[in-house]
């Protein structure tokens, strides 16, 4: 679980500010935005998120609905030209302003590519083309120098505020288009996960089933030839035909809904489009598995079998 807060410290919102207004004023409007964000504290209480901040006259106030926002932009909007507001809040955001929520839920830490996990991998000797790319992608995104990141335990879903979370029990945050996937990752603080962060997550899960208890050939294929055992496909046991399951399902090492949809990663400019990894749960298990990767240049459409592989 990672906790992270707001960009509250008056020294760096002053840094940020004084690309925007002029000195003499920029320390007096820091104070006070400061001020306005060190007001409110989230909670989480029997998987609810709530947040309690003190109005004017500092009575304590519930809500469940995050005010930093709404009350920062109002004392932005005083002091900035209107152009310039909306550029100034992402620059805040960088410190994680209004992603609390989002980075309240678990995580899974998988380690850069530094890690001996993947050179040991390496060593594998491949029984089939699956596993043969497999490894040629893992000696690229290691040769890159890729840096540690978080993957959610859960895939993504919309709670009833329309807003983006990551639990068990909900129909997957499906049926948005790249363009959208990308947007709905600024809002909250996050990203889309590129190939290479893919490949070692990958890299990672046969790394854990293999310390699990799985023989190294049984874990290589299931997770790069047929990936039945990890997953919800057409033909994997207890399957629910036609229809997902709810995110949280089928956990495995500790991260569920290894399938069920296809995984939307982030844009890659080399390759000229993003990539789609995973597969869903009207594939078989041998059609997609977990580290196969299709590459689509449709940035509009709206895959009704996809969600966003959001990562911190």
């Amino acid at each position: 679980m990672k906790n992270t807060t707001v960009m509250n410290d008056v020294q760096e919102i002053q840094k940020v500010l004084e690309e925007y207004i002029g000195k003499r004023k920029v320390a007096k409007v820091a104070v006070e935005l400061s001020a306005v964000m060190q007001r409110e504290t989230q909670y989480t209480y029997d998987g609810e998120v709530f947040y309690v901040h003190k109005d004017e006259v500092g009575k304590l106030v519930l809500t469940m609905k995050s005010e930093i926002k709404e009350n920062v932009l109002t004392i932005l909007n005083s002091h900035l030209e209107e152009d310039e507001v909306q550029e100034c809040i992402e620059q805040l955001m960088a410190g994680n302003f209004e992603t609390k929520a989002t980075t309240e839920f678990e995580t899974i830490k998988i380690p850069g590519s530094d890690s001996p996990v993947y050179a040991e991998l390496l060593k594998h000797d491949p029984t089939n083309n699956a596993e043969m790319t497999f490894i040629y992608d893992l000696k690229k995104a290691i040769s890159k120098s890729v840096k540690g990141f978080e993957v959610f335990v859960n895939d993504p879903s919309m709670d009833h505020d329309g807003k983006l979370q990551f639990v068990p029990g909900f129909k997957p945050a499906v049926g948005y288009s790249y363009n959208e996937l990308e947007e709905l990752a600024k809002e909250n603080g996050l990203r889309l996960g590129t190939k290479d962060e893919y490949i070692l997550f990958m890299g990672w899960l046969i790394n854990s089933l293999i310390k699990e208890g799985w023989f190294e050939m049984d874990a290589w294929l299931a997770v790069c030839t047929d990936s039945r055992e990890l997953g919800h496909y057409f033909n994997s046991a207890g399957a629910k035909w036609y229809f997902f399951e709810p995110t949280g399902s089928r956990i495995i090492v500790g991260k569920s809904d290894l399938a069920n949809t296809y995984k939307v990663l982030a844009r890659d400019e080399n390759a000229g489009g993003f990539w789609l990894a995973s597969g869903r749960c009207l594939n078989f298990g041998s059609d997609y598995p977990l580290a196969s990767l299709d590459l689509n240049g449709n940035y509009d459409n709206h895959d009704i079998y996809s969600v966003g592989w959001f990562v911190l």
